[in-house]
């Protein structure tokens, strides 16, 4: 009697295995992007991975194609350890990156230049890949000469001509208008689904909710500072999907509360410790969202005059932002008491109340009290009390050492806006010295 043969699964298109990324950034410090990341992208799948961002999306693609080396861990391609970039996968940009002094015909072909080729063979894949993606009667125009949507096209068509086992798209609609986005993201899901296309197997970086729900037959979100793998869920809706069917909307919710709660936590208040003074500096040192002052006195415009968007998701859709960023300006007036986020909802606080009630002196007094409760903002504070200027390189030291998973450079230029604004600080950009605002020293004397 013959034994049948066991077949193994097929390992994936792409892995990674415990994968660590570090940067070097201001000066010696190190900036963790990603923390023991696992991954992998499986045989026939489409696999969407979401995240905020500076979440680390894109620095994990980069390492699932080979295109940077992790810091630790493995990137494998089909099973085995990846040694340089994965010959098996192309990407798409977010920007189209034509080169604007070929034609579509000639830009497709860039695609083969890697591959020893004859030119019959080349000109017979170029060919195939631009009937593909519907750009037939197009082999002679230039880059100048096609819409946004046609240009893109072309870049997918160039990562198509190699007939890669993996093609990963990096944000890749995001900077389409919407209709011409919906229209593409349609079309590539038919030239995967194709058993023509010899299409197997995408890996979308994407913000969109929406989008991934729309595409993917598994969701990945990456939760940030560092970046490491949250929910994943599997999407078993049949093509094409109904992105008003219930089963859409709830998928697309358990997503939206999954990235609400990581991002927006019902943290409980600080208790005070007894026989200790109580100190109006809160006691955790807690990263700030990379949000600008207009956009957070936008938000409190748009609830006060429009008090009946209380919920985050109805509010990301009324500022037409996406859900990230949205998320990011909440959470910035959050953490400064003007607003209050049980669950999924967004509420003026009654010192929020008071802000939008005040004239621009009231405002930036009330702004400058709750900067100042800030535990990051006294690494600049206390250094002002002692020196009348003081480098800002000093102050993004002392920033990465407080914050080692958030970027120093842009947490200093936030906290320099808000404190411009609050009247507590400022840098002069050709010295780059950090100082108090003459004018504005006595709020400064009422904080401290």
């Amino acid at each position: 009697m013959n034994t049948p043969a066991i077949h193994e699964p097929a390992p994936p298109v792409a892995q990674l295995c415990a994968v660590t990324k570090s940067y070097t950034i201001a000066g010696e410090h190190e900036l963790k992007v990603l923390d023991n990341v696992d991954l992998a992208v499986n045989q026939g799948e489409f696999l969407a991975l979401l995240g905020q961002s500076g979440s680390g999306k894109s620095t994990i693609l980069r390492c699932l194609t080979g295109l940077i080396d992790p810091s630790a861990g493995r990137a494998l391609a089909n099973g085995k350890t990846l040694d340089g970039v994965n010959p098996d996968a192309s990407v798409v940009f977010q920007t189209f990156a034509l080169y604007p002094w070929l034609t579509v015909e000639q830009n497709v072909a860039v695609g083969l230049m890697s591959r020893p080729v004859g030119r019959a063979e080349r000109d017979a894949a170029v060919d195939r890949a631009i009937d593909l993606i519907g750009l037939g009667n197009y082999h002679e125009a230039y880059p100048r000469e096609l819409s946004g949507g046609m240009r893109q096209r072309v870049g997918i068509a160039r990562a198509l001509v190699s007939k890669p086992k993996l093609l990963c798209l990096d944000e890749a609609f995001s900077a389409l208008d919407v209709l011409t986005a919906e229209n593409l993201r349609q079309e590539l899901i038919s030239l995967w689904r194709s058993p023509g296309s010899g299409l197997s197997s995408v890996f979308m970086v994407t913000h969109n909710i929406e989008e991934a729900v729309e595409m993917a037959t598994r969701i990945v979100v990456v939760f940030p500072r560092p970046g490491r793998i949250g929910l994943v869920l599997e999407n078993p809706l049949p093509y094409p999907r109904d992105t008003k069917a219930p089963e859409f909307q709830r998928l697309v919710s358990v997503i939206h509360e999954s990235i609400t709660r990581m991002t927006l936590p019902d943290l409980p208040p600080e208790v005070p410790v007894a026989g200790q003074p109580i100190s109006r500096a809160r006691s955790r040192m807690e990263s700030i969202p990379l949000v600008p002052v207009g956009q957070i006195l936008g938000l409190l415009s748009i609830l006060h005059d429009s008090p009946e968007l209380s919920n985050i998701y109805d509010i990301s859709d009324e500022i037409g932002r996406e859900f990230g960023d949205t998320i990011a300006i909440v959470k910035a007036a959050e953490i400064l008491e003007l607003i209050d986020t049980p669950k999924d909802e967004v509420r003026f606080t009654e010192l929020g109340r008071r802000f939008v009630a005040a004239d621009r002196f009231g405002r930036r007094a009330i702004f400058a009290e709750q900067v100042f409760k800030l535990r990051i903002f006294h690494i600049i504070i206390a250094l002002l009390k002692e020196f009348e200027e003081i480098e800002a390189d000093r102050v993004i030291k002392d920033i990465a050492s407080a914050l080692p998973y958030d970027n120093p450079e842009k947490t200093f230029e936030t906290m320099i806006a808000w404190g411009r604004y609050a009247g507590l600080m400022d840098c002069n950009a050709k010295t780059k010295m950090v100082f108090v605002p003459k004018e504005e020293e006595a709020i400064q004397d009422t904080q401290m």
